[in-house]
């Protein structure tokens, strides 16, 4: 990377994005180490039970529309075009998130969960797919229009907020004072957006919503991206489900569970990358020359990054296991190691090859390749882990990343080549 590249980023807010989810990701880390410690065991079970219900219905959160208005807007020529894609998109996520909020609210009045105390909290927190969907299209727009600086500030406000108000109102009151953290952090984060977006508020008022043949466009893109995300989603879910299930053990679901942490959660090397070139991509998709010259100068630099942090879990997999979770994971080790290597081709091929795909408009590409993923993940966790348990949980999801990053790569590579 040379000079003039370093003084690109910088001046259009790589940085601010890199260090931003840097911040957010040891926030978060910590953030959940505060709710273990303020709650009891019960009504910590309580919470974590109705927040995974709650991330199901919020699996088809707009039906997609972030991740429409990301590519619309993204491409548009001028302000008007992107703010009409904004206005549509906020109409759309309002009216369908207002239903998944009715919808959650009526489950957790009328359906008896099985962890006591779920249904109060889910209750509390059925609202909540009206303010986050508020809150993700006014951060996306601001992404969409490059106004990096003011997304990375607005998602640090958010990380903050919540970080703060869980440890002022967590302390005083408990499970009830976390859930409304939940809700100011949105509510001082929806303001402060408003506040940052507040150079196109008068013109928005003037543009007309996009008209019938882009609606159906649109919306097509983001119900396909929706059902994509939805089925990756899950499918990292599945994996603890399976050795659960299998193993019938807690020891293993928590050996299995803790070698996941690290190398999953470094995905956001490779996801901040994105969430800057994704916008550039998608405004140069019709000009495949530049945009092979620069995905492939990205490849190569995440794969010299993901590399050397590969090679230094992998051969440092006991101290950092001992290091981060105590001397009773030892057995966490070798799936560690094996998903050390699964995050160097994840990370360098599988997230930026799906990512650039979908800049392009090509979505049903990623769904084909998710249901492929998704396919061969369940029959190898259930053919792997019933022989070789939290390993067999892991090596499972290698092959899964080998398999879509191997899909999406070459498709792409042939496309840019045609």
């Amino acid at each position: 990377m040379n000079k003039r590249e370093v003084e690109f980023l910088l001046k259009n807010g790589f940085f601010h994005i890199f260090s931003s989810q840097v911040i957010n990701k040891i926030a978060q880390f910590a953030l959940s180490v505060v709710v273990v410690r303020f709650l009891s065991k019960s009504d910590y079970g309580a919470w974590a039970y109705a927040s995974n219900i709650l991330s199901f219905f919020l699996l088809m959160s707009g039906i997609g529309v972030n991740s429409g208005l990301l590519q619309y807007a993204s491409s548009s020529k001028n302000l008007d075009e992107k703010l009409s894609y904004f206005k549509y998109s906020l109409k759309v996520g309002g009216v369908v998130n207002s239903l998944i909020a009715l919808v959650t609210f009526l489950v957790a009045l009328f359906v008896k969960l099985p962890v006591e105390g779920s249904n109060e909290v889910l209750r509390y927190l059925a609202l909540f797919p009206v303010t986050s969907i508020l809150f993700e299209l006014i951060q996306i727009f601001l992404r969409a229009d490059l106004k990096n600086k003011q997304f990375s500030l607005l998602t640090n406000i958010n990380t903050s907020a919540y970080f703060l108000f869980t440890l002022i109102l967590g302390y005083f009151f408990s499970l009830n004072g976390i859930v409304l953290s939940r809700y100011l952090s949105y509510i001082v984060s929806i303001i402060f957006g408003l506040y940052f977006s507040k150079y196109c508020w008068q013109s928005f008022g003037k543009v007309q919503e996009i008209k019938a043949p882009k609606r159906k466009e649109f919306l097509t893109f983001s119900f396909v991206s929706a059902l994509t995300n939805s089925i990756s989603s899950i499918l990292y879910l599945i994996d603890t489900l399976i050795v659960g299930m299998i193993i019938r053990s807690n020891v293993a679901v928590a050996a299995y569970k803790t070698a996941t942490l690290v190398p999953f959660s470094l995905n956001f090397i490779p996801l901040s990358v994105m969430t800057f070139a994704y916008p550039y991509f998608a405004m140069y998709k019709e000009d495949k020359t530049k945009i092979q010259f620069y995905y492939k100068k990205m490849i190569r630099s995440l794969f010299l990054i993901n590399l050397l942090i590969s090679s230094t879990l992998f051969i440092f997999a006991p101290q950092v296991i001992r290091l981060l979770f105590g001397p009773n994971y030892g057995d966490a080790i070798l799936p560690f190691r094996v998903l050390s290597i699964g995050y160097l081709v994840a990370g360098t091929f599988r997230i930026p090859s799906g990512n650039v795909i979908a800049s392009l408009g090509k979505v049903k590409v990623n769904l084909f390749n998710s249901i492929v993923s998704g396919t061969s993940n369940v029959v190898l966790d259930i053919l792997l882990i019933k022989h070789y348990g939290s390993v067999g949980a892991a090596v499972a999801t290698v092959i899964v990343f080998i398999i879509s990053s191997f899909i999406s790569t070459s498709y792409l590579l042939k496309y840019l080549n045609s």
